[in-house]
């Protein structure tokens, strides 16, 4: 079935990513610092690794996001089956979140390598540096915010029509909900390098993982024509 492959592809992306995303955050937060509204886990420690961590960490990340396009893009292929007229909204908003995601991702890795060089030269002002940069370029995430929220939504809303899961039920498996309870274990849970690895930096990965895992299971026996509309 061609939905199954997408989200096979897309399963991979998100582990890529969540990847990505431990190559970053496996570090002890620093809580004085950081942009309090998109909550960056400055870490000290950025600085005591070697930097090619983080442009891995970087490249990874976008290659996922690539990846996960095709998971959101079976989600659309479903939608437009059952005749969804939010299907084009969706791909639409799937389609501003990933092509800016790309760079949001990179922004991240840009500031841990930029303060690791910064220290790794003697620069007092290594902190202020990459945090100014962060900062300065983290404004991408506007789009890529807007676009997830959308998606997520709009997700929610075919979920209810039962175009998605084959239970209404299942709209909560939803990937906003899955990641507001990661956010929520990582401010309850102790601030350690494992907490904020897996928490706070792979909150997104894990939550689309589950997301796409639950639609490849529950495609079992879906003609992916649209001829057959599921049993809700």
């Amino acid at each position: 079935m061609k939905e199954k492959r997408l989200y096979n592809i897309a399963m991979v992306g998100a582990v890529i990513c969540f990847i990505g995303d431990i190559l970053l955050g496996l570090f002890t937060p620093a809580l004085e610092f950081g942009n309090k509204i998109v909550g960056i886990s400055f870490s000290y420690e950025w600085a005591d690794v070697e930097p090619v961590r983080f442009v891995i960490a970087g490249f990874l990340g976008s290659v996922a996001l690539l990846l996960m396009f095709s998971g959101f893009y079976g989600i659309y292929l479903r939608m437009k089956d059952r005749n969804d007229g939010l299907s084009s909204l969706f791909l639409l908003s799937a389609f501003v979140f990933v092509s800016v995601g790309t760079l949001y991702h990179n922004v991240f890795a840009v500031t841990a390598y930029t303060y690791n060089k910064l220290m790794a030269c003697g620069f007092d002002q290594a902190q202020d540096i990459s945090m100014d940069i962060f900062n300065t370029f983290i404004l991408v995430s506007i789009p890529a915010a807007i676009g997830y929220a959308c998606m997520t939504v709009v997700f929610f809303i075919s979920c209810l029509k039962g175009n998605i899961y084959p239970k209404r039920w299942m709209c909560f498996i939803n990937p906003l909900v899955c990641m507001l309870i990661c956010v929520a274990l990582s401010k309850i849970l102790p601030q350690t390098p494992f907490v904020n690895g897996i928490f706070s930096m792979g909150q997104q990965s894990i939550g689309l993982f589950i997301v796409f895992m639950t639609l490849f299971v529950t495609s079992k026996g879906i003609k992916a024509h649209g001829k057959t509309r599921m049993n809700i």
